[in-house]
């Protein structure tokens, strides 16, 4: 059992998940983009659009937006593919996301014309601002695959993921990875039956100071810097384990577990292996264990003096 994989991005999938990682106040302290990003986003909205956004269902609709913004012919330009969305009569809504779900909303049609106009509204106010340079890093992120040659559509996506194992469970036909920058170091996924979409965090980094760390280094070191999730580590090195097995083995909360798992996976120390949107276990990530001598070597520069 298997599945087809993906690769692809378009401007439409940034502007959308632009616009997620504002809505996903949860992950402001976690964003590589920092506090400082949705705050200064925050200051540049008017009262007006700032109430919509604080208004927005991020459950099934935003869901459908997803769907939309992958299935549409009209994809390759954000103005190309708001000018399609807009147009799409009722009919054609239901031709075109039936093949995935079969949920709809009630009104659907006032639901797509609100996710329009806050999506194209975000785009004036912020998206059509965004540095081109990311832009086409995300491109480049794609093109650039050629270190995956020879490994097979499990192997492809855990690697790009850092670390997301897609179980090749029945149903599931096909996986589509979308690199994404504005929610690093996270990965979101939806699932529609036979189609998971999984925008993953592209590892692109932002202009620093030579001196300082990689965001990726520095991560990785500092995830462990904590007892338990070295626990956790050791815990994980023979067999995956479920999230509370690993909870009963560290005899604490479930949030506080769940946060020290979350900062192992962001170094990318961990396997999280996927069933449709959920994870259903963990597992050590042995080749990230064994990156960490080089990758502090190389920042320190001594492999370059011996």
């Amino acid at each position: 059992m298997t599945y087809q994989l993906e690769i692809s991005f378009k401007p439409v999938y940034e502007l959308v998940i632009s616009m997620h990682t504002f809505l996903c106040k949860s992950w402001y302290k976690k964003i590589d983009l920092g506090m400082e990003w949705p705050q200064k986003v925050q200051a540049s909205l008017s009262p007006e659009f700032a109430d919509q956004l604080e208004k927005i269902d991020t459950g099934l609709e935003w869901k459908l937006l997803q769907l939309l913004a992958y299935v549409s012919p009209n994809n390759d330009k954000v103005d190309d593919f708001l000018l399609w969305l807009k147009s799409l009569s009722l009919g054609q809504l239901y031709e075109t996301l039936s093949p995935y779900i079969q949920t709809f909303p009630e009104d659907f049609r006032a639901v797509r014309d609100r996710l329009h106009d806050v999506l194209a509204e975000w785009n004036q106010v912020y998206f059509k601002h965004v540095d081109q340079s990311t832009i086409s890093r995300l491109q480049s992120a794609v093109e650039n695959i050629s270190a995956l040659d020879g490994m097979n559509a499990y192997e492809q996506a855990a690697q790009l993921t850092n670390g997301f194992c897609f179980e090749p469970v029945n149903g599931l036909e096909k996986l589509v990875l979308i690199p994404q920058f504005h929610f690093q170091p996270g990965n979101i996924v939806f699932s529609f039956g036979s189609l998971t979409i999984c925008y993953y965090a592209a590892r692109i980094e932002p202009s620093s100071d030579e001196d300082d760390p990689s965001l990726q280094l520095y991560r990785l070191l500092r995830s462990l810097s904590e007892k338990s999730r070295l626990r956790i580590l050791r815990f994980l090195r023979d067999e995956p384990r479920s999230f509370i097995e690993v909870v009963r083995h560290l005899g604490i909360s479930k949030g506080i577990t769940h946060d020290h798992i979350s900062n192992l996976r962001s170094a990318g120390l961990l396997n999280a292996h996927i069933v449709g949107e959920s994870i259903s276990a963990y597992s050590l990530r042995v080749e990230r264990i064994r990156q960490i001598e080089s990758e502090l070597l190389d920042y320190l520069g001594i492999n370059e003096m011996f």
